[in-house]
């Protein structure tokens, strides 16, 4: 099993590093890190909560460390990586659908506001200082990011569960 999460912390460092240095194509620094975010779909999902969690606990360190300077590794480490661990304990814990959803969207809210205070107080970074649109466009679009994320997020999970469970994690 250490072997896995060794693995999967791997990829995800290698990605979150190229992601932060791809800067001339900024879509595909968007999709690296959105393939950093789903490398432990196949750990969590086969594995469950605590090496889904050494894993993220692993790579936010790690990428902390390594790229101190990379946007990508902040927004990993403090909103997008633990998302797909909230979701799997929701998931179990509540049968509703709509209220699970609402969760994940406030825990991702409390994150992002955590995330701006750090990048604030600590980075000394005002955000506000890079745009010109108002606040409540920016809300605006950090929600439908959101709501992006979790989309995206189901996607590449069901797409593991129906096509490449079988591929990767042959039953014995």
């Amino acid at each position: 099993m250490a072997a896995a999460v060794g693995m999967s912390a791997a990829v995800s460092l290698l990605m979150l590093f190229a992601a932060g240095v791809t800067r001339f194509v900024p879509l595909s620094a968007l999709c690296l890190f959105t393939a950093a975010v789903m490398t432990w779909v196949p750990l969590k999902e086969e594995h469950g909560f605590l090496f889904a969690f050494i894993e993220y606990v692993l790579v936010s360190v790690i990428a902390i460390v390594i790229s101190r300077r990379s946007l990508y590794t902040y927004l990993y480490a403090l909103i997008f990586g633990s998302y797909g661990i909230v979701r799997l304990f929701l998931n179990m814990r509540l049968g509703d659908k709509t209220m699970s959803v609402l969760l994940r969207l406030l825990w991702l809210n409390l994150l992002a506001a955590v995330g701006l205070a750090f990048a604030e107080f600590v980075l000394r970074y005002d955000p506000m200082v890079a745009t010109t649109l108002p606040v409540w466009a920016l809300i605006l679009i950090m929600e439908a990011s959101f709501g992006a994320f979790m989309l995206l997020y189901r996607f590449a999970a069901g797409f593991f569960d129906s096509a490449l469970r079988n591929v990767i994690l042959p039953r014995r």
